[in-house]
């Protein structure tokens, strides 16, 4: 609230609000090296190719000042999101390079919340290609932001759709979390 400083006393103006508390931000990127010796296939119409990514690469690094946990976990190819809290915000970029066999819809997708009541899926990344093509960059870049405690406990992994087959190769993932 706004105040007035009058000797060693403190006025109160009345009508503000408090400055916020405030915010943490650390960042990292897992970088993928098994996926670029043997590509993810993705068989044709196929729901459940999911994303995988060891984080070994010469590319990985973090800016993590505060040794917060890591949420990208290489074991299970998940993102671990039980550190958080409702109201912290994660921004993800996803890198991939796919060969795709034909004229398709390619869709990056978001499973979250899994093993929980209500499971759901963001869609991350839409692109349609009009002929086959070799060695397409696909970027998807989006924010997480944390409202129910269902997306904190149930995690989340990555998984590409489409109706012609594919070859995926992960580049990595960039992941920036704002705690509040």
């Amino acid at each position: 609230m706004p105040s007035s400083g009058i000797g060693s006393k403190l006025i109160d103006l009345g009508g503000g609000a408090q400055p916020a508390a405030a915010t943490k931000t650390y960042w990292f990127y897992a970088n993928d090296t098994s996926t670029a010796i043997t590509p993810i296939i993705h068989g044709a119409n196929a729901t459940n190719t999911f994303l995988t990514n060891n984080n070994l690469g010469t590319r990985t690094f973090e800016y993590n000042p505060d040794s917060k946990a890591n949420l990208w976990n290489p074991a299970t190819n998940k993102f671990d999101f039980s550190s958080l809290k409702i109201g912290d915000i994660v921004d993800i970029r996803v890198d991939l390079v796919i060969d795709h066999n034909g004229a398709q819809e390619v869709n990056l997708v978001m499973d979250l919340a899994e093993g929980e009541p209500s499971p759901y899926t963001l869609n991350v990344s839409h692109d349609y290609y009009k002929t086959a093509s070799l060695g397409i960059t696909v970027t998807a870049q989006f924010k997480l932001p944390f409202i129910g405690q269902e997306t904190v406990d149930g995690g989340a992994r990555l998984r590409l759709t489409s109706k012609a087959s594919a070859s995926i190769v992960v580049e990595g993932w960039y992941y920036e979390v704002t705690q509040v």
